[in-house]
């Protein structure tokens, strides 16, 4: 075989391993969760507490942040600092804290909802090993 030919195939060779790096890698960083879907790392926040009808105006109520991977279930190595956010802003619910850190996955919330109202709580990932996607809840209290 001449030496032209041998350096045509090469380039051949090189050329399809390129194209098809790019492509995985292309695919891999679109949908990572598709070639993590069995891993017990934590993906995102979840938010946990009663439901809005059993709520009681100015009584306090335990919420729930815990770090989640893509089957739910809890990434209990995770300590985390995480945020709690109320929206508006302005509303009559009170927060004990704002800020503070996932202990074994999970972080407990105290929350007084003051007066009829909806209320938007929204989690967001601060810092820690890996970012963690937000979550929010809406709670519609009202009383009749």
């Amino acid at each position: 075989m001449k030496k032209w030919r041998k350096v045509e195939i090469a380039q051949t060779i090189l050329s399809i391993l390129i194209i098809f790096s790019i492509i995985i890698i292309s695919v891999y960083s679109v949908w990572p969760n598709f070639f993590r879907h069995n891993s017990p790392e934590a993906v995102k926040l979840v938010i946990s507490g009663p439901p809005s009808n059993t709520m009681t105006i100015g009584q306090p109520q335990l919420i729930t942040v815990y770090a989640a991977n893509t089957n739910g279930q809890i990434d209990k190595s995770r300590n985390d600092i995480i945020e709690l956010i109320i929206d508006p802003p302005g509303s009559a619910t009170i927060l004990n804290s704002t800020r503070t850190n996932l202990r074994n996955g999970e972080a407990a919330f105290i929350v007084v909802i003051n007066k009829s109202e909806v209320v938007i709580l929204t989690s967001n990932w601060i810092a820690g090993r890996t970012p963690l996607e937000s979550t929010m809840v809406s709670l519609n209290l009202t009383e009749f």
